[in-house]
């Protein structure tokens, strides 16, 4: 069984003892999910951690992870932006996971654009599967932005990206946060959402296979 420990960092008593006790419910709860539908096996670090100048969060949300490396991951919140609460905490630790997953089981990183998006639409797309399974229903403003992007607007990333998908050296601030002219904020996440979605449909594959499939699987 994996091991999810949870290290909270409350030096200042950013959070009470009722949001403690929530996140590690949280942390808690992603651990069984895992550990009974995934290949999820060993122990991961994760912290929980108020905002500092390092990590911004998503305002609309009021939280945002990053996994270093497949054993730890920082998730940050800030509970001035926005009401945290059990739901979110699970989605993220959830999406993180993802990533955790892939780079403890499969021996391939994300090396080009193409790759990075793969990465981040298996990341939603469990992250979305997670919440559907469990019945949670306080999705974050992140997940309903991806679920709501239209094929117009697929198109339109498609046509500024395509010729870039093979570079290892891209605009990833551009291209998966602030967006531009040209791009939609979360474009590269909205189209790797897109592309695995699409992967899972013409396949049949479940998220658990694709999570851990060679990204030249999602090439076609």
């Amino acid at each position: 069984m994996g091991k999810i420990n949870l290290l909270i960092t409350n030096a200042a008593k950013s959070f009470t003892n009722e949001e403690t006790t929530m996140f590690q419910n949280a942390a808690k709860a992603a651990e069984t999910y895992l550990t009974e539908n995934f290949e999820f096996d060993y122990a991961v670090d994760i912290v929980i951690t108020p905002p500092s100048y390092l990590m911004q969060t998503i305002p609309e949300d009021g939280i945002t992870g990053r996994t270093y490396t497949s054993r730890f991951i920082i998730i940050v919140i800030n509970k001035d932006e926005a009401k945290i609460n059990e739901d979110i905490v699970f989605e993220t630790i959830c999406h993180e996971m993802s990533h955790s997953l892939r780079w403890e089981k499969v021996p391939e990183y994300a090396n080009t654009l193409f790759q990075g998006m793969i990465l981040e639409g298996l990341a939603i797309a469990l992250e979305e599967k997670a919440m559907a399974d469990t019945k949670k229903a306080s999705k974050q403003f992140f997940l309903k932005t991806m679920q709501e992007t239209d094929d117009k607007m697929i198109k339109n990333i498609i046509s500024v990206l395509e010729k870039d998908f093979d570079n290892e050296r891209y605009d990833y601030d551009t291209v998966f946060y602030t967006g531009n002219d040209s791009l939609p904020r979360w474009a590269g996440y909205r189209l790797g959402y897109h592309f695995v979605m699409k992967h899972l449909e013409d396949t049949g594959q479940t998220i658990q296979a694709a999570t851990l499939a060679s990204y030249n699987k999602f090439k076609s």
